[in-house]
């Protein structure tokens, strides 16, 4: 009997103890006094009567995840005070899952949402700075806090997609591929869209493995991509390289066909469908010139006038909507030398082709003063402005010497001349 007695009386003292520990730890918590809490409540654990004790195990977690908020400033050590929190989580959990969640539901999740947060919160700050490899670690841990979180249903979404890209971008920027094809795959794969940004996925997964020349996967992220981005530039100009890089010119132009069928108002798909073109048509050697070379003429014309409505202030289109006139109507004198003939009808049709000259030179005045009247104004020019500006000048003084205006043919000869010294 006093056996019995005594050992209850143990008991009982081992209680008051506790009690007495907890009680010490929370006056610190409240105190907001976290490196005494943080000794305080790792003495209650340090005796293996308490390691049972649920509370004592929520405590720890409540410090630790404190912590990670109000580090010691000798000693931050926010990550290993994260990972010691969710390791208390965890034990909690193994000691009593239901009191486990009356402590976590009566402070609202929040040593475990703080977990997530402040890990969020140092990740983007290494991002920030630039510091991608440990921006990418710390968006790692972060996953691995969000994953707890959603695992026990307090909360979160199975994929992350605010955490996830960031991650994603961290991998792409620390150049870790096989992370940043990992993590835009699991956003890629879900649908994820809506926002602009998110575009990048499909993007960045097209792209990689356009350049592992993996058709299929290619073609499955420009395809998703397009479905949720229908006016996105990216996508469809990398499936025309991969058409292009073929060598099947018809191919290659029934595809813009099609994209410009579906996006007529795309100035990039217009503009280099007109480039293509303007390769294979505007050949010196008549000989090489393709088949259907007065309908590719048209279509030129068509794609770099549509393309310049969408762009007016875009140079280089306007530039090359004068150098398609231009190259005609020099094509066309190739022609008129080639006539040797002195019978009426080789000087009617001399006649009738230096016409047609003068009224391609014409014709290319327009969009070649455009250009000139976007730089002449202005002083230093970079390279590439500055040589379409004297290509304007150039062809301009040849447009008005076949119109036989003297005076503004040597007006654009004089602007070429003083452009690099003006420009």
């Amino acid at each position: 009997m006093k056996r019995v007695l005594l050992t209850a009386t143990m008991a009982i003292a081992g209680t008051v103890l506790f009690a007495q520990d907890v009680k010490k730890t929370k006056e610190f918590i409240t105190a907001n006094a976290w490196d005494k809490a943080k000794t305080s409540i790792d003495a209650t654990l340090a005796n293996p009567k308490n390691a049972k004790n649920a509370e004592a195990w929520y405590l720890k977690a409540k410090v630790y995840s404190a912590l990670a908020i109000f580090p010691n400033p000798k000693e931050p050590n926010t990550f290993e005070n994260r990972n010691t929190a969710l390791e208390a989580i965890k034990k909690l959990q193994e000691v009593d899952k239901t009191q486990a969640q009356v402590f976590m539901t009566m402070d609202q999740y929040k040593p475990v949402y703080d977990l997530y947060t402040t890990s969020f919160e140092e990740s983007a700050d290494k991002y920030n700075q630039e510091k991608y490899p440990e921006a990418l670690e710390a968006f790692k841990n972060t996953g691995v806090y969000g994953d707890y979180i959603f695992s026990q249903g307090w909360g979160l979404y199975k994929l992350d997609t605010t955490l996830t890209y960031y991650t994603a971008l961290s991998a792409l920027n620390a150049k870790k591929d096989d992370d940043a094809v990992k993590y835009f795959s699991k956003l890629a794969d879900a649908k994820v869209g809506g926002k602009p940004e998110m575009a990048t996925s499909y993007r960045y997964l097209a792209k990689h493995y356009y350049d592992k020349k993996d058709e299929a996967n290619m073609m499955k992220y420009i395809t998703a991509g397009k479905e949720l981005y229908p006016k996105d530039d990216y996508l469809p100009l990398l499936e025309l390289d991969y058409v292009r890089d073929k060598g099947d010119k018809a191919a290659l132009y029934k595809k813009y066909d099609e994209m410009l069928t579906a996006n007529p108002d795309n100035f990039d798909m217009l503009f280099e469908y007109g480039n293509e073109l303007f390769a294979e048509t505007h050949v010196a050697d008549a000989s090489k010139r393709p088949a259907n070379y007065s309908e590719n003429l048209k279509k030129i014309e068509e794609l770099y006038s549509k393309a310049a409505a969408l762009k007016p202030e875009n140079s280089d289109v306007w530039l090359s909507l004068g150098k398609h006139y231009y190259n005609q109507a020099l094509f066309k004198e190739d022609e008129v030398r080639a006539i040797k003939g002195a019978k009426p009808e080789d000087v009617k049709k001399k006649a009738d082709m230096n016409a047609e000259i003068v009224a391609l030179a014409d014709r290319s005045i327009a969009p070649l003063e455009k250009v000139f009247t976007m730089f002449d104004g202005e002083g230093k020019l970079k390279t590439h402005d500055k040589s379409n500006f004297k290509s304007s000048c150039n062809l301009l003084n040849y447009a008005y010497g076949m119109k036989k205006d003297k005076a503004k043919a040597d007006f654009y000869q004089k602007k070429y001349d003083e452009a690099d010294a003006k420009h």
